[in-house]
């Protein structure tokens, strides 16, 4: 997902694998590699955002915590999309 030109940061499988490992013990990480060609399909599905005003409103409502999802609404797009 792209906001305002800056992509979404890359996710180290391993750093993640560390984070959600048990507490109190060393988890078994498993190292996940995801393909230029998957990576690309990402992007091509990601829709174009060019409503500046609108980003704005997102990020302060993400910022006082009153930010909400629509879960049925989500779906319905999700569902449109493979239409």
């Amino acid at each position: 997902m792209r906001i305002n030109g800056i992509r979404s940061p890359q996710i180290d499988a391993t750093t993640t694998a560390q984070r959600t490992a048990p507490r109190g013990g060393t988890g078994q990480a498993t190292k996940v590699a995801v393909s230029s060609e998957a990576r690309k399909l990402a992007e091509a599905r990601a829709p174009a955002v060019s409503d500046a005003a609108k980003i704005q409103r997102l990020l302060a409502a993400v910022a006082r915590g009153d930010f909400m999802v629509d879960a049925e609404q989500v779906t319905n797009r999700m569902m449109a999309e493979e239409r």
